[in-house]
C-alpha cells in the first residue's frame, strides 16, 4: 500500500514514515503542496498537513478533486477547530485526524480508506433495506429522501455502513468522530456521543415504522433491517 506523506515538519514526517512502514505501508515523503499535487496520482492514499508551503492543504485537495484525482486523502494536522474540520471535509478530504495521534489509529484509518477506494465502481453502493449509501458521492438516501448529514453524522453512519449487521462499540464510534481530540474534557462525557447518535437516528429513522439503527445495551450500535 503506497502512501504519500505531505508534511513540512521533518520530525513528524519521519515518525509517520517509520511508523507506517512498520505497519506494512510503503511511504514517500514530500514537504510542499506542489510536490504533493504532482505525486498524488501515483499513490493509494495521501496523508497531508493543512499548513503546507507552496499550496495549502485545503487548496491541494480542491485542486485534486477538480482535476478528477480521487486518491483518498486524510488531513493529519494541528489545525483542529470545528471550522477547520468542516472546511477540510467539504473541500474533498476523506478523513481528518488531529495531532497528537497514535500510529495504530492512523494506520487503521488509511487501511479503511484504501479498502473502500479499491472497491469496483459497480459495488460502490451499500444498501440496508431502503437506505442507500454512495461513498464516492458522499451521498445517502432513505427511500426517495436524501439525508442532509453533518460531517460527524456522515462519519458515524459510514462507520456503521461499513459493517452492516455488526455491532460497533462506543469506543470505536468516539475514536472515529474525535480521534485524539476525545481527550478534551468536554468530549469525555458519554453525553457527547449519545447526542450524535440521537441526531443521526432522527435523520435516518425519524418517524418511520422500520428503524435501522439499533442500540445493543452495553455493547454499542448496529445498523440492520429487522
Amino acid at each position: 500500500m503506497a502512501v504519500l506523506i505531505a508534511e513540512p515538519d521533518e520530525v513528524d514526517a519521519r515518525r509517520m514514515v517509520e511508523g507506517l512502514n512498520s505497519e506494512g505501508f510503503i511511504c514517500e515523503w514530500v514537504k510542499t503542496g506542489p510536490e504533493a499535487l504532482a505525486r498524488a496520482s501515483a499513490c493509494e492514499a495521501l496523508v497531508a498537513e493543512i499548513a503546507l508551503p507552496g499550496l495549502p492543504g485545503m487548496d491541494l485537495v480542491r485542486r485534486l478533486r477538480e482535476s478528477g484525482i480521487t486518491t483518498p486523502l486524510i488531513f493529519v494536522t494541528t489545525l483542529c477547530t470545528p471550522e477547520h474540520r468542516v472546511r477540510g471535509l467539504e473541500a474533498g478530504a476523506d478523513d481528518y485526524l488531529c495531532k497528537p495521534f497514535t500510529m495504530p489509529e492512523l494506520a487503521a484509518r488509511l487501511r479503511a480508506l484504501i479498502r473502500r477506494s479499491r472497491m469496483p465502481s459497480r459495488l460502490r453502493r451499500v444498501g440496508v433495506a431502503d437506505l442507500v449509501w454512495e461513498p464516492d458521492l458522499r451521498r445517502v438516501h432513505r427511500g426517495e429522501r436524501r439525508l442532509g448529514l453533518t460531517p460527524k453524522e456522515y462519519t458515524l453512519l459510514a462507520l456503521l455502513l461499513e459493517r452492516p449487521g455488526q455491532v460497533v462499540s462506543r469506543d470505536e464510534m468516539a475514536l472515529a468522530l474525535w480521534g485524539g481530540e476525545n481527550q478534551r474534557p468536554d468530549l469525555r462525557s458519554p453525553n457527547a456521543l449519545d447526542a450524535q447518535i440521537r441526531r443521526l437516528r432522527a435523520k435516518v429513522d425519524g418517524p418511520l415504522d422500520h428503524p435501522l439503527l439499533h442500540t445493543q445495551r452495553g455493547r454499542g450500535l448496529v445498523i440492520e433491517a429487522r
